[in-house]
C-alpha cells in the first residue's frame, strides 16, 4: 500500500469523521465519569505496521488499554489505552477503591470496569461511524490487554501484518483534567475498509443532499 492510495482530501475526510466518532465516545465517557473531558483533533496517519509503537509511546512505558475488534463490514482493531497512572486512577474513580493504585495490582472488579469502559465508549464510536457510513459496523467483546506498547502492538495490530505493510492510524487523544486522567484512542483498518468508509460517507452525504433538494 503506497500513500498515493489516499490524497490530502481523503486524510481530511477521514479526520473528520474520527472528530465526529471520538466526540460522540467522549460524550458517552463524560456521562459515566461524571466529569468534563477534552478533546483534540485527530490524527490520521499511514505508517508502517513496524512504527505503531512508537505513535503509541515513543518511551516504550507500560501501558494498559481495551482492545476491540470491529466486525461487519469493515476489517479493524481499535485500542484504548492509558497510561500506568491513568488507568489506576480510572479504576478508583469507578469502583473507589485506591488500594490498587497505591498497591499497582489491578483487582478483576477493576478490570471489568475498564472493559465496561472500552465496551461503551467504543461501541459509542463505532456506532457513529455506522450512522455516517450507513454501513454495518459493531464491535466484538472487549479484552483487558497490557505490558509494553511493542507487545501489546504485536498482539493487537500483529494480525494486519500478514497483508498489509501499514496501516491508517487514526489517533484521538482524550483529556480529564481535574483527576489527571488521559487516554488515547488507536484505530486501524486495512486499505480496503478505509476505502470502503469513504465511499460510504460519500454516497451518504450525496443522499443527503438529494433530500435537502
Amino acid at each position: 500500500m503506497k500513500k498515493q492510495l489516499f490524497n490530502k482530501t481523503d486524510l481530511d475526510i477521514l479526520k473528520e469523521i474520527g472528530n465526529i466518532c471520538a466526540g460522540n465516545a467522549t460524550v458517552a465517557l463524560s456521562q459515566i465519569l461524571f466529569k468534563k473531558i477534552e478533546l483534540e483533533i485527530p490524527k490520521v496517519e499511514i505508517i508502517p505496521i513496524s512504527e505503531v509503537a512508537k505513535a503509541i509511546d515513543k518511551d516504550n512505558r507500560p501501558i494498559i488499554g481495551i482492545q476491540m475488534e470491529t466486525l461487519g463490514a469493515i476489517n479493524g482493531q481499535i485500542l484504548l489505552i492509558f497510561s500506568e497512572k491513568s488507568a489506576y486512577t480510572l479504576m478508583e474513580l469507578l469502583v473507589g477503591n485506591t488500594k490498587q493504585q497505591k498497591a499497582r495490582l489491578i483487582t478483576q472488579i477493576g478490570i471489568s470496569s475498564l472493559k465496561e469502559i472500552g465496551n461503551i465508549v467504543i461501541s459509542s464510536y463505532l456506532s457513529t461511524l455506522s450512522s455516517l457510513s450507513r454501513l454495518s459496523v459493531f464491535p466484538s467483546c472487549p479484552q483487558f490487554t497490557d505490558g509494553l506498547p511493542s507487545s501489546v502492538v504485536k498482539s493487537v495490530f500483529g494480525i494486519f501484518s500478514k497483508t498489509n505493510k501499514n496501516l491508517i492510524l487514526i489517533e484521538t487523544v482524550f483529556t480529564e483534567h481535574s483527576s489527571s486522567v488521559n487516554g488515547t484512542f488507536f484505530i486501524a483498518f486495512d486499505y480496503k475498509s478505509m476505502k470502503l468508509i469513504l465511499k460510504a460517507c460519500e454516497n451518504t452525504a450525496k443522499n443527503n443532499n438529494k433530500t435537502k433538494k
